[in-house]
């Protein structure tokens, strides 16, 4: 548990009702925890950059829009280095380098830090906080998008690599964070701002919450939750208020005019219902314990000294989430090193190769040969080599002699590792990818047994021409069906899209999709993102249809989320799935999806893949195994699976 909390108040927040209430919650469950409170107050960072004068005013006006925004961001910058270097030999400045000292050093002794606002979180990020035990709370009060260079979507994309997670207080919201923050698989926790059975001190329960009109956005939302809490009508539309009316109430469309202007006076307004999951001082109080637990090092209890582990190689995108599960122990300091092209190092290679105790070659590609060539004798080598690089040379190069084990993520390539370059068999380590089942595991959207779910379809070997044959076939008895498709698009896929025979097969899928009618509109095409969790919500089926594959994360992750799994017997399959699941034709997949119909039937089988799943895949199990192996613990690490 951690021993001092920190609370990072957002000064630009005003004290007014819904306000004081979340932080009286707020204050009461990080206290109730056991450990010494404190607070900081911190100036946050704006979410929208400043830009060069009001439109219309001044020279800038004349200015195009391209070019008056990076204009003004140069202008501003400009008068605070200036002001800042007028006041640095001032009393003044000398008071606020001082406070500013000050403020570091609260930060960083705490244990565990809540920042109110996103721009309060960047401030104390600025500010020298540890990111890796730092919250904050983020309250949309829009839909958030991905991809937006402004505003509040922006600034969370900006802070979500650098903090533990984030605080928000719905499944809606949780979604519109995740997507915000698509680039990084970020922890968000659900916590009730403010709760019945918790009532604010420092405000009459009956008393008018005032007008959120004035309020910085980020807090606005606040004054809405308490008129809701305290049965009053939230009034005009908020996303407040619908994510409120979400976790309790049937979705509707909204009660607009009609094409001939009839039932005028009609608005769009929210009917508040009660959440489905009562707001209350517990939930309060399991989320602290959640974050606690999320970031507070792992007590291991062992007696092993602490390694230093450097994770090197080009996409480490499988290896994130486990390093960081593993960095969290008390016997492993982990370092992550980000070869910028595929045999080019980077920078730190060298220098921090030289400081490491064990390396984790990601990938046996060149980083995996450039490192058994030079790390020093007695250092510790591990190599991941997953199936698509038995199709490459570069494991040929690896000097295999200086590779204390090899990890396979899939029992079925460890015969062609076997054969087809002739490494030891003791060297050889089975451990699945690591899969956070409960990351996953999110209450299904209605209908969502009607989605159909393809993940990657940027290589022609992952057929997603048969996914398109399954559709097909299931929407000739049952037309609610559709596939739902996360991916890069091949033509963004700098090694498929030079191939001539990718080029046609994407054009003649794409073409397919357009005329047949059993397609046309059926197929949704989503872009790809690291909140994949929040995806599964509407893929009630995952498909698994590649020629090849090693482990395929997808089909795992999607029975993770409870989703069914349809998979192709591609080689090596039946090794790692249950039969159940595998199908040997179009039809047969198509009749076992069409048999998912009935609700009972469908929640059955995803409640039984998600079981498979968390067994075969342990995170538990898999991040023990790691530890051993990384530890130089080979014959431990093989126990594990």
């Amino acid at each position: 548990m951690a021993d001092s909390f920190l609370f990072v108040q957002d000064a630009s927040w005003p004290v007014v009702p819904g306000v004081c209430c979340w932080r009286h919650s707020l204050r009461s469950a990080l206290t109730e925890a056991g450990a010494t409170l404190s607070t900081a107050v911190v100036e946050p960072v704006p979410a929208e950059p400043p830009v060069l004068g009001p439109p219309g005013a001044g020279r800038a006006a004349r200015l195009p829009r391209v070019v008056r925004r990076p204009a003004g961001l140069a202008y501003r910058g400009a008068k605070h280095v200036t002001r800042v270097v007028r006041t640095a030999y001032t009393g003044e400045g000398r008071r606020a380098k001082t406070a500013v000292r000050q403020l570091a050093t609260v930060l960083s002794r705490a244990d565990l830090l809540v920042a109110e606002s996103v721009g309060a979180a960047e401030a104390a990020l600025a500010a020298g906080a540890p990111g890796q035990r730092l919250w904050t709370l983020a309250l949309p009060a829009e839909r958030l998008l991905a991809g937006r260079e402004t505003g509040p979507d922006a600034q969370i994309a900006r802070v979500a690599p650098q903090i533990a997670g984030f605080l928000t207080d719905s499944e809606l919201a949780r979604e519109s964070v995740e997507r915000a923050a698509h680039a990084t698989r970020v922890r968000v926790e659900i916590f009730p701002p403010l709760t019945a059975d918790r009532p604010c001190p420092d405000c009459a329960t009956d008393a008018l919450v005032e007008s959120s009109t004035g309020m910085p956005e980020s807090a606005a939302p606040l004054a809405i939750w308490r008129d809701l809490l305290h049965g009053r009508p939230a009034g005009s539309y908020s996303f407040a208020a619908a994510r409120w009316a979400g976790q309790g109430a049937t979705w509707e469309p909204a009660p607009l005019l009609d094409w001939t202007q009839a039932d005028q006076g009609r608005s769009l307004s929210i009917d508040a219902a009660e959440p489905a999951e009562p707001w209350t001082a517990d939930r309060q109080q399991a989320t602290v314990a959640r974050m606690i637990a999320a970031t507070s090092p792992v007590r291991t209890g062992s007696t092993r000294p602490r390694r230093r582990v450097l994770v090197s190689g080009y996409d480490l995108k499988f290896a994130r989430e486990l390093a960081a599960r593993l960095d969290a122990r008390d016997d492993l300091d982990l370092t992550l090193d980000t070869w910028p092209y595929l045999g080019h190092r980077s920078p730190d290679t060298s220098r921090l190769l030289a400081q490491a105790d064990t390396v984790f070659a990601e990938w046996a590609r060149p980083s995996a040969v450039w490192l058994s060539r030079h790390k020093r004798p007695g250092q510790t080598l591990i190599v991941r080599l997953h199936r698509y690089e038995l199709d490459c040379p570069y494991p040929r190069d690896i000097d295999i002699d200086a590779v204390d084990a090899v990890v396979h993520v899939s029992p079925p390539i460890r015969t062609r590792i076997r054969k087809e370059l002739g490494w030891p068999d003791d060297k050889l380590v089975y451990i699945p990818n690591y899969l956070d089942v409960d990351w996953f595991d999110r209450p299904k959207l209605p209908g969502a047994r009607f989605g159909l779910g393809f993940v990657g379809l940027e290589f022609m070997n992952k057929r997603f021409d048969l996914a398109l044959d399954i559709l097909a076939a299931v929407r000739r008895v049952d037309p609610r069906f559709t596939l739902q498709v996360r991916s890069t698009m091949p033509w963004d896929n700098v090694y498929a899209w030079p191939r001539d025979e990718e080029r046609a097969f994407v054009g003649w899928c794409l073409e397919r999709i357009t005329r047949d009618p059993l397609l046309r509109g059926a197929v949704h095409f989503d872009p790809p993102g690291r909140d994949m969790a929040g995806w599964y919500r509407k893929v009630g089926h995952v498909l698994s249809t590649s020629d090849i594959e090693s482990f395929h994360l997808a089909a795992a992750e999607g029975m993770a989320s409870r989703a069914v799994p349809v998979i192709r017997p591609w080689p090596g399959a039946s090794e790692i799935y249950a039969p159940e699941w595998i199908q040997p034709s179009v039809d047969a997949a198509a009749a076992f999806v069409l048999a998912s119909t009935e609700p009972e039937t469908w929640l059955d089988r995803g409640a039984r893949a998600q079981a498979e799943i968390r067994k075969t895949a342990d995170p538990v199990a898999t991040v023990a195994a790691w530890a051993d192996l990384l530890h130089g613990d080979v014959a431990g690490a093989k126990a594990r699976f």
